[in-house]
């Protein structure tokens, strides 16, 4: 298992596109949206563990959601600092959910493997997409998986205030307008406000198909897991584009605690 820092960077899909849908009386209605969120949980020893990832519905007043969207896991990636791997470390998962004139939670249900190793926190995804008669506002749902073997194994410099295994990168997507909108997960809820700087580097490219950012810091709010950063993407359709970012603790003034590279493309 790797020992490296853990972040986490999932693609949003953004707000925007529109389907007709349907209200409580058959009147038009904008498409209803739809998240999947985080779960962060103790691994255990023996068996397997259920993460059950709550895929919420928010459709306007007067109004109820009518369409379906695919849902799959996905493998942690190199930048995370301990990625979980479907097979070993969780039973991959795949298949649809459906609403019907309703707003009701769907939940995916993924069994993790419990195991009496001492290990460092592990990451895989539940990443929904072709969407229909939805509009996906939130793409990803990271799932940590919590080792409860030995708690006291941290495996990071105590001055380090994001290695603790509260963050983690996943880095592809796809943008459905200009500006791709990517967000920071964390496994639990800030006590105190969070911030995050964010940058991008030097691709080396004389033309990156992107607007770079000089350097921007993410403010995460007390009881919040999530803050978001845009990339407006000026390449044509269909070409892909690497953003190398970097991320780094604005209060210690010390960048490159973590570099990842984003690979985008705009529909």
């Amino acid at each position: 298992m790797r020992k490296t820092m853990t972040w986490v960077l999932a693609l949003l899909l953004p707000l925007g596109l529109v389907v007709p849908g349907a209200g409580a009386a058959g009147a038009a209605c904008a498409p209803a949206a739809v998240e999947v969120g985080d779960v962060a949980q103790a691994e255990g020893t023996g068996g397997a563990a259920v993460f059950r990832f709550p895929v919420s519905v928010v459709a306007a007043p007067g109004c109820r959601a009518t369409g379906s969207v695919r849902y799959r896991t996905v493998d942690g990636v190199s930048a995370d600092r301990d990625p979980a791997l479907a097979g070993s470390d969780y039973t991959a998962a795949s298949g649809v959910l459906s609403w019907s004139d309703d707003t009701a939670t769907r939940y995916v249900t993924v069994a993790v493997s419990a195991d009496a190793r001492s290990e460092l926190v592990e990451v895989f995804w539940v990443s929904l997409d072709q969407p229909s008669g939805v509009v996906v506002t939130g793409r990803s749902g990271a799932g940590w998986i919590g080792d409860d073997d030995s708690p006291s194994v941290r495996g990071c410099p105590p001055e380090d205030p994001f290695c603790d295994g509260v963050l983690s990168t996943e880095g592809t997507g796809v943008c459905w307008r200009g500006t791709c909108s990517a967000s920071t997960h964390f496994s639990v809820p800030s006590a105190g406000v969070r911030h995050v700087g964010v940058r991008t580097l030097d691709s080396g490219v004389a033309d990156p198909g992107y607007v770079p950012i000089e350097g921007v810091t993410l403010v995460v709010p007390p009881g919040a897991r999530r803050a978001v950063v845009r990339f407006t993407i000026t390449a044509p359709p269909g070409r892909e584009v690497r953003i190398p970012v970097e991320f780094y603790s604005p209060s210690s003034g010390t960048p490159g605690n973590m570099r990842t590279v984003l690979t985008l493309v705009k529909s």
